[in-house]
């Protein structure tokens, strides 16, 4: 296996070929700059921890594009800050709309008839595509969805640190959004995503 380079942008091309490891070295190196900040401007480190986690996810999804970025640093935060500036926006209709996703999913103690088929197919399309996963990758995200387990109870598991399991839990994310987004269900699948692959609710 070959060294890390020290430099961002070394990394950054690195990354753009989609080398895991120099993904999860600029995770490690950042995650803790990008959450305290993000912890200073909402004040609350459920959101600091979302921000962050989706901070991560869009550098993976956009890891093609990060070899023409000059400063990685400032493009942390500044997605960073776009981020709290979107959910701050949202947030006072936030609680109406989980409340909405749940109950469209489960009104009655079980799925509308209507949409129980579609929401079976998309069950089996979001399984597929976590055993299509990476191992590690599978693992973490499995022990964190299906088990409940937090991320520091993962990594004891696993035998990694914390941060390691959350950038695995991050591309996790990515590649199941990804999955989602490629189904032609349109906004059940989007209900499914935001239930699925929502920190807060799991």
């Amino acid at each position: 296996m070959h060294e890390i380079p020290h430099s961002d942008s070394d990394m950054l091309r690195l990354l753009a070929a989609g080398d895991e490891q120099a993904f999860r070295t600029l995770f490690e190196r950042y995650w803790d700059g990008v959450y305290s900040t993000s912890l200073a401007l909402t004040k609350s480190a459920a959101i600091a921890e979302d921000i962050a986690q989706d901070v991560f996810t869009i550098l993976w999804e956009k890891r093609a594009d990060m070899a023409a970025v000059s400063r990685l640093e400032g493009y942390l935060f500044i997605t960073a800050r776009n981020l709290i500036y979107s959910r701050l926006r949202k947030l006072a209709s936030g609680d109406a709309y989980r409340q909405y996703v749940l109950q469209f999913l489960h009104e009655g103690g079980g799925l509308q008839a209507d949409h129980a088929a579609e929401f079976r197919e998309l069950e089996q399309c979001v399984l597929t595509a976590i055993r299509q996963l990476p191992p590690q990758q599978q693992r973490a995200f499995t022990l964190s969805r299906f088990e409940g387990m937090r991320h520091e109870e993962i990594a004891s598991t696993m035998g990694v640190s914390r941060i390691t399991i959350k950038s695995y839990i991050v591309q996790a994310i990515s590649t199941l959004r990804k999955a989602l987004s490629n189904h032609p269900s349109g906004a059940m699948g989007a209900l499914w995503a935001f239930v699925f692959l929502s920190e807060n609710i799991f």
